[in-house]
């Protein structure tokens, strides 16, 4: 987990630098955070969700498409009966990652040379502790495009919906056992004969 946070933390350093005099965020709840104290306007944060999300998924798309579904795309799963857990987790984290943010920007720019190397560190830090937990990814666009990419619903909506194919194979699984007979026998039209 700490070489995949590692990675990914000097990934973001990277493009908040090539890209921080245009701007520095890619997230879309720091893109809420800049919107509500008024750094951007709201048309403007519009197309920023409309370009974090789609490039997201976009990328997931491409990753997959040279991968395959290895690793689940680094998808967001929270561990089985913790998506409340989870979701609340991820919150907390993901709002100390946008106020930290919004102490060092000036604006929805950089200010200073060293915000990206504060903001990979923070990411590599509770992507090392958080991530065997569910991923904490901070960053609903980041969770998204990976479910999207292979079909599960696990995180998408806050970051701790429904897996649609588990439900799925849940009701499989149960529409199975209801055919089995006791002893393990399935019913072919037939009860199943009793065990002595």
């Amino acid at each position: 987990m700490l070489v995949l946070s590692l990675v990914s933390a000097l990934c973001l350093v990277v493009a908040v630098y090539f890209l921080g005099d245009i701007s520095a965020h890619f997230n879309p709840a720091t893109t809420l955070a800049f919107a509500l104290r008024r750094d951007m306007g709201w048309v403007m944060a519009g197309w920023y969700w409309i370009v974090q999300f789609a490039a997201a998924i976009c990328g997931s798309l491409l990753a997959r498409g040279f991968f395959g579904p290895a690793g689940h795309l680094a998808a967001t799963m929270p561990k089985l009966g913790q998506s409340w857990q989870a979701a609340g987790f991820e919150a907390i984290i993901t709002f100390g990652l946008v106020l930290m943010i919004l102490n060092l920007a000036n604006g929805p720019k950089l200010n200073g040379p060293f915000v990206p190397l504060a903001v990979g560190a923070y990411i590599m830090a509770w992507g090392t502790m958080g991530g065997p937990f569910e991923g904490a990814s901070m960053n609903p666009a980041r969770s998204l495009g990976p479910d999207v990419a292979i079909d599960n619903a696990q995180t998408a909506p806050g970051h701790g919906g429904c897996d649609r194919r588990g439900h799925r194979g849940g009701r499989r699984v149960r529409t199975a056992r209801a055919r089995e007979g006791r002893g393990g026998q399935r019913r072919r039209g037939t009860a199943a004969e009793p065990v002595t």
